[in-house]
């Protein structure tokens, strides 16, 4: 059977039955982005824990129905037209957080915010860097979160997958292909949890270190309007923000899409942006610094979707 958008109430409700967690249909993804835009996905599935999530991924690729991993959309546009086949949440079901002495083990749903917070209660330090980035464990690990001069790889000791047919497997960090703001894994493999060595530390400093880091964002981001984050991955000799600055843009508009005056490797949603007039500012952007400074721009945001 080949995937088709115009689904069967029977087949709906077979859908239903595959999990307890919630299933939507039709739903518009700007409701699911941080950049509030986007059209919408045929099925949105939050399957409960891993054992769900595994029936899903096996009824998808029996039926051929293609699978996009939603964590909180925070690195994602979503196109105007939508998308078809199923997109996964993590959200509900995969967001437990455990310490073993100085190794922490989360989830991919767990908030980075949270798990700054967690490793904070329980005196580890090394997650500081973190507090402030909106994704998931999930996210931060398959984009190789980073700020202040930390990765997630940094302090990553394995990882637990699941491939394409339901399997799950652990990879140790040595097996793993980082790179900046990157993970080479195979496509249709899914991140499930993350296992971390941390230190002991005191927790007065490293709440001083969050509200410094807290303090340097709120000035320097724009995060009173939706935003996908840094749209653009830094090159090498430079920032991409300091590229976009130099060559005018800042402030520049398409639509209700704009390069943020206050940092301009952000693109913010003024209102009533589109997922068309956020795409065309991007390329817009990437044009205009190649023409300018001869930089190519490599995206950090990921763009899915008709």
């Amino acid at each position: 059977m080949k995937w088709i958008r115009g689904m069967t109430i029977n087949y709906r409700e077979e859908v239903r039955r595959l999990i307890k967690g919630k299933v939507l249909f039709n739903v518009p993804m700007k409701r699911f982005t941080s950049m509030k835009v986007g059209g919408p996905v045929d099925g949105l599935l939050f399957p409960r824990n891993v054992g769900e999530l595994k029936k899903v991924v096996r009824y998808a690729r029996k039926k051929s129905i293609p699978v996009t991993i939603l964590g909180k959309g925070t690195n994602m546009i979503v196109r105007d037209k939508g998308i078809r086949g199923w997109m996964i949440s993590v959200m509900k079901g995969l967001k437990k957080i455990r310490a073993e002495g100085e190794v922490v083990e989360a989830e991919a749903g767990v908030p980075l915010q949270r798990l700054v917070q967690f490793s904070v209660q329980k005196g580890l330090t090394g997650f500081e860097p973190f507090y402030g980035i909106p994704g998931t464990v999930g996210g931060g690990l398959a984009m190789n979160a980073g700020a202040w001069g930390s990765e997630l790889k940094d302090i990553l000791l394995s990882m637990t997958l699941m491939k394409e047919n339901g399997d799950i497997v652990e990879r140790p960090r040595s097996r793993l292909r980082f790179s900046y703001r990157g993970l080479v894994l195979p496509s249709k493999w899914i991140i499930l949890k993350g296992e971390f060595q941390l230190k002991k530390g005191k927790k007065k400093e490293m709440v001083e270190r969050i509200k410094s880091y807290s303090e340097q964002r709120r000035k320097k981001q724009p995060l009173d309007y939706p935003s996908a984050g840094s749209v653009f991955k830094n090159p090498a000799g430079g920032r991409a923000g300091r590229w976009i600055e130099e060559a005018g843009l800042k402030g520049y508009r398409m639509g209700q899409a704009m390069v943020s005056e206050r940092h301009a490797n952000f693109i913010i949603n003024l209102g009533n942006a589109t997922a068309t007039d956020v795409i065309h500012l991007m390329e817009w952007v990437e044009k205009r610094v190649f023409e300018e400074k001869g930089v190519s721009l490599e995206r950090e945001v990921k763009v899915v979707g008709e």
